[in-house]
C-alpha cells in the first residue's frame, strides 16, 4: 500500500476530473492513492444530483476514495464580497476535509484544473527522501492567461481542459528537467518568486498551487481558515505563515511542474 495520497476537489464536471486524474496518475512516477472531495450544494437540482452520482460511480470504478460534502449554494446577491466569502468558506471546508480523510503519511493537495509534468510526484518524493518529513515541498506553478493577476509565470497554453496544449507544456518541462535535474530543491531564500503580503511586505515563497507535506504536519498547523484573516490573507496563505513562523522549511522542487487552468470563481479572487 502506498504511503502517498493525492486528493482533489470537484463539484460537477466529470470530464475535468477525469482529465486531471488520468494525467496526474499516469505521469506521477510513484505509487499513490487518490481521494476525491465532491463539493455538493444543499439545494441540488436534478441535473446536479445526476452529476454527483456519476462522480461517485467514477470513483467506485477507479477505486478512488469518495468523500461528499454538502455546502450552501452560491449566493444570488451580486455583491462580489459576498460571493468571495461564500467561495472561500466552501473551498477551505473541502481542503480541510481532504486532509482529514487522508490516511497516508504523505498528502498532496491539488486542484482538479491542473496538469502535471512527467514524473512530477517522483520529483517531489526525491526531495522529501533527501530533506525529510519536517518540510513542505512545492511544485513549480504556471498559470493560464485566464488570471487577472498572478505571482506565477503566465502562459497561453489553454484555459480549459479541452484546449490545453500538452506539446508546448511538455517541451517547457523537458527544458526545466534538463536544467534542474541535479538541483532537487530550491530553498525559500533562493526563490525569485515573491508574495506581496499585505502586512509582512515582500515574502520569498516557493508557493506552488500544489504541494507535498505529511498529514502530521497538517494536524499540527491546520485547519486552514475559511475567512480572510486580520492580516488580509486567505486560508492557505495564513497556513503557510504559521509554518513559516515555526521555521518549517519550504522548498521549491523545480523539476515538478504544474499548469493551473484557473477556472470558475478562482478567476475573480486571484490576488
Amino acid at each position: 500500500m502506498s504511503d502517498i495520497c493525492c486528493y482533489t476537489i470537484i463539484s460537477e464536471d466529470l470530464n475535468l476530473l477525469n482529465w486531471c486524474i488520468a494525467n496526474a496518475k499516469d505521469r506521477a512516477g510513484r505509487p499513490h492513492s487518490w481521494l476525491i472531495v465532491n463539493w455538493q450544494t444543499t439545494h441540488a437540482t436534478k441535473d446536479q444530483k445526476e452529476c454527483y452520482a456519476e462522480i461517485k460511480q467514477y470513483c467506485k470504478d477507479k477505486t478512488i476514495t469518495y468523500v461528499p460534502i454538502k455546502l450552501p449554494p452560491k449566493p444570488e446577491l451580486e455583491d462580489p464580497q459576498v460571493k468571495t466569502d461564500w467561495f472561500l468558506k466552501s473551498l477551505y471546508a473541502c481542503w480541510n476535509l481532504g486532509y482529514e480523510k487522508a490516511e497516508t503519511k504523505w498528502v498532496v493537495r491539488m486542484g482538479s484544473d491542473q496538469f502535471f509534468s512527467p514524473g512530477w510526484l517522483n520529483w517531489l518524493m526525491v526531495a522529501a527522501d533527501l530533506f525529510g518529513d519536517n518540510a513542505i515541498y512545492h511544485c513549480w506553478t504556471i498559470e493560464s492567461d485566464a488570471v487577472k493577476h498572478s505571482r506565477h509565470p503566465v502562459e497561453p497554453w489553454g484555459q480549459t481542459w479541452d484546449t490545453f496544449d500538452t506539446i508546448r507544456f511538455d517541451g517547457y518541462c523537458k527544458d526545466r528537467i534538463q536544467r534542474y535535474q541535479h538541483t532537487p530543491i530550491i530553498r525559500q531564500l533562493e526563490c525569485n518568486l515573491y508574495f506581496r503580503h499585505p502586512t509582512r511586505g515582500l515574502q520569498l515563497r516557493p508557493d506552488g498551487v500544489t504541494w507535498l507535506q505529511t498529514r502530521d504536519m497538517w494536524e499540527s498547523f491546520g485547519p486552514m481558515s475559511d475567512v480572510i484573516n486580520e492580516e488580509g490573507v486567505t486560508g492557505d496563505v495564513s497556513y503557510m505563515d504559521r509554518m513559516s513562523d515555526a521555521m518549517i522549511p519550504m522548498y521549491l522542487v523545480p523539476c515538478s511542474t504544474s499548469y493551473h487552468l484557473v477556472r470558475g470563481e478562482s478567476r475573480t479572487v486571484q490576488v
